[in-house]
C-alpha cells in the first residue's frame, strides 16, 4: 500500500485557513472507541496533541468482541476499534468489516512470530498488539519481612509462607474474585507450568484454531487440583466474590495481605507501587516460574476509510502514532510494558525488579483470551471458592460444560424507539450521551447529575435489544455513583476541577469527553488549560450558588471523583449501590424509553 505522509492533510488545511475558512469546522473527524477509559487519561490527549488537523470523537466500549459485532451488524463501526480481550476466532465471522493491513508499513514492524497470533490463514491481518502488560502475585516484602519470611521463589516455598501468613492473622493472598478476568488470570497463571509443557502447547494449539473446544484431561486437570489447594492455601472464601479491586489494594496498603493479583500498572494507580515486588506464578521448581503477559490492547480500523486514499492514509498514521514508542509509553503509567515490535523500548520500575531474567529466557507467557475462557473461568473458579465445584475433577467438568454450552439466538428484551447520535455539537452537546444521562438522573431521584460523556459508547440505535446488547450502549466497566449534598458555588468548583485536570481517570481529552450536566445546563470556554466554566444555569435562570442540591456525580471514585469532589470543599457523600450500566437495561426492559436528550452545553 503506498505510503502517504500527513503533509497533504496539513497543506490542504492551510489553503483552507488562507481562504478564510474556519480551522474548527473543516477537522477531519475520527472516531476512536477506547477498550478502557484508563485509556483516557493519558493517551487520547496524546493523540489529540499529536493530529491537531483531527477532531477525535471518544468514547469507551465494552471490553470484548461481542461489542464489536454488535456495532457492526448495526452498520456502527467506529473508525478505530480497540479491544484487550480478544482471539482470532472471536472475529473470524466479521472481519471484511475491517481494514486488511498485511501490506501495510504498520504490519512490517512485527515479528513474524507475534504476528502469527493475528494472521488468518489467507494471510489477511486485521488487528495488531501494543505493548504487553505484565500480569503476576504483587507482595509486600516488608510485610513478608516483619514475619521472619522471604519472598518465596517457588510453589512449595509459597505455600509455606502462605501457612505462616495464616497462623500470624495476615491474609497471605487476595484478589476481586467477582471479576471474570481475575478469575481467568489466576487460573492461567497456576496453569502455565502445564500450558508451556509439550502436551499444553498441542492442546492450545487444536483450541485456538477451532479443532476443539474441550480441555485436555493430561494438561488440566492438575491445574485445578493446583487452584483448590491454591484455595485453601490463602484462604480464599465466597465473601471474596464481593470485592472490588480499590478494596484489595486498601487491603494491601493497609497491611491486612501479602499478595494480591494485579500489575504494577495496577500498583501505581492505587498506590501501592511503594511497596510492591511482582512475584512470578510459581512452578515446581523456580525454572518453571512464570509471568503472564497480555497486550495492553488489540488495535484495527473499519474497511470504511480505505474508500478514500486520503482518509486510509490518516487512519494509518493514527493507528502508527498508538503503536510507535511515545504512543505505548502514554498507555497506563507510561512504562512496565515490553513491546511486540521493533526499535520500542520502554522503561521497568522497580515493582518490576526481578522480570529481566524471564524476558532472557522468553518465560513471558501470553494469556489465552477467548470470550468462553473468560465466562467459563468465572462460572468454575467462583464455584470452587463457594464449594459448588467441591474436587478437582468436579471443576474440570463443569468447565468443559461452560465450554460446550452454545448460545441460542437471544430474547428480546427491549425496543428504543429513538435513535440518537453520539456526535458532540457546541451548541447543545452529544444527545445520546445526554439522554442517557437524564435517564440515570430520573432513575436516582437527584435534582442534579454531571457524568462524562465517554461513560456512553457512541451512537444509540433504534431498534430491538438483548439484554446483553442493552448493556452495549453504556462503557464497559460501571463506574460509581457519588450521591451528595453540594451548594451551586461548590458545582461551580468541582466542575472548574474536573475540566482543567489531567491524567486522571476521567481527564477530559476532547470536546467529546466534556462531561455532561442533566438538571442544570453549562456555559463553557475553551482554554490554553482545558475549559472553563462561564455559566451555570437551570429553570431558564442561574443556577443558585447559595442552594443546596442534591447531586450525583458518576465517574471512578478513588482515581479521581473522590478527589475532585473534596476539591469543591465536599467531603460527606454515599458511594450508590446501584450499579450504572443495569440501571440503564433494567429502565429499558422495565418499557421506560430513554429520557429525551436536553440542551445542556454551550461550548464557545
Amino acid at each position: 500500500m503506498k505510503k502517504r505522509t500527513r503533509l497533504y492533510l496539513l497543506a490542504f488545511l492551510a489553503l483552507l485557513l488562507l481562504s478564510g475558512c474556519k480551522a474548527a469546522d473543516k477537522r477531519e473527524r475520527v472516531t476512536v472507541a477506547f477498550w478502557s477509559d484508563q485509556l483516557t487519561e493519558h493517551y487520547g490527549q496524546y493523540l489529540c496533541e499529536t493530529f491537531p488537523e483531527v477532531e477525535f470523537e471518544f468514547y469507551v466500549a465494552t471490553n470484548s468482541t461481542d461489542f464489536y459485532r454488535f456495532k457492526e451488524a448495526r452498520g456502527d463501526l467506529p473508525d478505530i476499534l480497540t479491544v484487550r480481550r480478544f482471539s482470532l476466532n472471536d472475529v473470524s465471522g466479521w472481519r471484511d468489516a475491517l481494514m486488511d493491513l498485511s501490506d501495510s508499513e504498520l504490519v512490517n514492524a512485527f515479528p513474524h512470530a507475534y504476528l502469527r497470533s493475528y494472521t488468518y490463514s489467507d494471510g489477511t491481518v486485521n488487528w495488531l498488539p501494543a505493548c504487553a502488560e505484565i500480569d503476576g502475585l504483587l507482595a509486600n516484602p516488608a510485610l513478608f519481612e516483619a514475619n521472619g519470611l522471604r519472598l518465596p521463589t517457588n510453589y512449595q516455598e509459597f505455600a509455606e509462607a502462605c501457612t505462616v501468613l495464616r497462623e500470624r492473622g495476615v491474609r497471605p493472598f487476595q484478589s476481586n474474585f467477582g471479576a471474570d478476568y481475575t478469575c481467568m488470570e489466576l487460573l492461567q497463571g497456576l496453569s502455565v507450568e502445564r500450558m508451556t509443557s509439550q502436551e499444553g502447547r498441542e492442546w492450545r494449539q487444536l483450541y485456538e484454531s477451532g479443532q476443539t473446544d474441550q480441555l485436555s484431561v493430561e494438561v488440566w486437570l492438575p491445574v485445578f487440583q493446583r487452584l483448590a489447594e491454591f484455595i485453601e492455601l490463602a484462604g480464599i472464601g465466597p465473601e471474596d466474590l464481593d470485592t472490588s479491586t480499590g478494596g484489595v489494594f486498601d487491603a494491601y496498603r493497609q497491611n491486612k495481605t501479602a499478595m494480591i493479583r494485579g500489575t504494577s500498572g495496577e500498583a501505581s494507580a492505587y498506590g501501592a507501587e511503594d511497596r510492591a515486588v511482582m512475584l512470578p506464578y510459581f512452578g515446581t521448581v523456580e525454572e518453571n516460574n512464570w509471568y503472564l503477559t497480555y497486550p495492553a490492547f488489540q488495535v484495527a480500523a473499519s474497511a470504511r476509510a480505505a474508500e478514500n486514499p486520503e482518509r486510509e492514509q490518516l487512519v494509518f498514521d493514527i493507528m502508527e502514532a498508538m503503536l510507535n514508542q511515545e504512543g505505548l509509553r502514554r498507555i497506563a503509567t507510561g512504562q512496565d510494558m515490553i513491546p511486540y515490535h521493533h526499535d520500542t523500548e520502554l522503561e521497568l520500575s522497580p515493582v518490576l525488579t526481578g522480570l529481566q531474567p524471564y524476558v532472557d529466557r522468553n518465560q513471558l507467557y501470553i494469556r489465552l483470551a477467548s470470550s468462553d475462557m473468560f465466562a467459563a473461568s468465572k462460572t468454575v473458579v467462583q464455584g470452587m471458592i463457594t464449594g459448588e465445584y467441591p474436587n478437582a475433577w468436579s471443576a474440570f467438568e463443569a468447565f468443559n460444560q461452560a465450554m460446550r454450552v452454545q448460545d441460542g439466538e437471544a430474547a428480546i428484551a427491549a425496543h428504543i424507539d429513538q435513535a440518537y447520535s453520539y456526535q458532540f455539537r457546541p451548541d447543545g452537546g452529544s444527545p445520546a450521551a445526554s439522554a442517557v444521562m437524564n435517564s440515570l438522573r430520573e432513575e436516582l431521584g437527584t435534582e442534579l447529575l454531571v457524568g462524562q460523556a465517554v461513560n456512553v459508547a457512541g451512537n444509540i440505535s433504534a431498534g430491538d435489544y438483548t439484554e446483553a446488547e442493552l448493556r452495549f450502549l453504556t462503557m464497559g466497566e460501571s463506574v460509581d455513583i457519588l450521591l451528595c449534598e453540594a451548594t451551586g458555588e461548590q458545582i461551580y468548583q468541582y466542575l472548574s476541577e474536573v475540566l482543567t485536570l489531567s491524567g486522571k481517570r476521567g481527564s477530559v481529552c476532547g470536546d467529546s469527553a466534556l462531561y455532561v450536566s442533566s438538571g442544570f445546563e453549562m456555559e463553557l470556554r475553551r482554554t490554553e488549560d482545558g475549559y472553563a466554566v462561564e455559566r451555570l444555569t437551570s429553570g431558564g435562570g442561574a443556577l443558585d450558588r447559595n442552594r443546596t442540591y442534591r447531586l450525583a456525580v458518576l465517574g471512578n471514585e478513588l482515581l479521581m471523583q473522590k478527589g475532585a469532589i473534596a476539591s469543591a470543599g465536599i467531603t460527606d457523600y454515599e458511594k450508590a449501590d446501584a450499579d450504572y450500566k443495569q440501571m440503564i437495561a433494567d429502565r429499558l426492559m422495565a418499557g421506560t424509553q430513554l429520557a429525551g436528550p436536553t440542551h445542556y452545553i454551550t461550548l464557545r
